[in-house]
């Protein structure tokens, strides 16, 4: 089997899953412009265009370019020594935020076991002494453990749907298994590593029962894990036939039609369950993370006020940043990188940057809030930080 991609032919390679290798020119850049949540700059790294996890509800699905090579064809595309790219773009520049590793698909989904491109990422990171985070629903393979502990900054989010395993294997079927994610957790945190329970997304009528959801916090708690963070199932509307027949095909023809009744708000794209009941669960989340001593925070999760779109962290997030942990901006001192200043890393919210960098007081009026490379680059060559 062949695909085209950019006008060339590609061989497709079948085993672990079926994918192509493609030579790559991205850059690390900072988060969409558009709607954000995120309080703390990262540098977004996706060394796989698509995912073997299987999860139906993958918003990586409604987005352009390499990623409808995997939605149409189901071909992952690899991108080929992206390590030595990455590494490249860091010693090019004297400022860097933590990288994030991967905000769209599984950095340890099955194709992970035969090209290692994430852990080879996360080496490149500790080396220069920059902090790395990873999000996954997969195991952990132990050299990104043994990796990531090294650097003082760096840490992990670990997605935990349910603790019901035969609702999670039709929710993620090639995820790991419930035992084996909170088995991370533990792993993590005996390592001394920071470690976010993600309960991201809750289905609801299947996975947001009162009960249930205590029992994974309390789990998560009990794992290791300080910090929870949250978010209702969104459909992006490019791919919302699509996620209605899986929920049909899944879980029968009348819980698709009690998510139809419930997804009325269409908000950049993505249609989200009406306010009233995602607030309700998210009052109910804060709730039990407080009572448990945890801290708690939301994802990418909106509401409409006179036709505008606003955050809803304020309302409900119980940490200074969304991910539970503060991370200053790091700066080049030889070859190395370290912590300059002793801000928070809050940027969304900043009004008088410690760092020096004027563009990153993103809480003034009509900041811009994406950034890419150049702009590291840039900021770089200002010396500001250095004054």
């Amino acid at each position: 089997m062949k695909v085209t991609l950019n006008k060339r032919e590609y061989e497709v390679i079948e085993e672990p899953d079926r994918h192509i290798v493609v030579a790559t020119r991205k850059e690390v850049h900072g988060w969409w412009p558009g709607r954000r949540e995120c309080s703390a700059e990262r540098m977004l790294i996706n060394p796989y265009n698509g995912c073997g996890i299987g999860c139906f509800f993958c918003y990586s699905l409604a987005f352009p370019g390499n990623f409808q090579v995997f939605r149409e064809k189901g071909v992952v595309v690899v991108a080929r020594d992206f390590d030595r790219t990455v590494a490249q773009q860091l010693d090019s520049i004297d400022l860097a935020f933590p990288g994030y590793l991967s905000p769209v698909t599984d950095p340890f989904q099955p194709l992970n076991e035969r090209y290692h491109l994430s852990e080879k990422i996360i080496r490149v990171f500790v080396e220069r002494n920059i902090p790395i985070e990873f999000v996954t629903k997969a195991k952990v393979p132990q050299e990104a453990v043994e990796l990531v502990k090294l650097q003082r900054h760096s840490f992990a989010q670990i997605s935990i749907l349910t603790v019901n395993e035969e609702l999670r294997k039709r929710l993620v079927p090639r995820g790991a298994s419930t035992s084996t994610l909170f088995e991370n957790l533990e792993r993590l945190t005996r390592e001394g590593i920071f470690c976010v329970c993600r309960i991201d997304p809750i289905f609801p009528y299947l996975t947001d029962k009162k009960g249930k959801l205590e029992d994974l916090i309390e789990r998560a708690k009990s794992s290791g894990s300080p910090h929870i963070v949250a978010s209702v199932l969104d459909i992006p509307s490019r791919i919302d036939k699509g996620v209605f027949s899986s929920i049909k095909a899944i879980f029968g023809p009348g819980v698709e039609s009690d998510y139809r009744r419930l997804y009325t708000e269409r908000i950049n794209g993505y249609f989200h369950a009406r306010i009233g009941y995602r607030k309700r669960i998210f009052d109910l989340l804060r709730n039990i993370c407080e009572k448990k001593n945890l801290t708690f925070a939301l994802c990418m999760e909106y509401e409409l006020v006179e036709g505008e779109w606003r955050g809803l962290n304020r309302e409900f997030m119980s940490s200074r940043n969304c991910e539970g942990i503060d991370i200053p901006v790091y700066g080049k001192t030889g070859s190395l990188f370290h912590p300059l200043v002793s801000c928070a890393g809050d940027c969304l919210y900043c009004l008088d940057p410690e760092c020096g960098i004027e563009d990153l007081a993103m809480g003034r009026e009509g900041a811009k809030k994406d950034w890419k490379l150049k702009d590291y680059r840039r900021w770089s060559r200002t010396g500001k930080l250095y004054e």
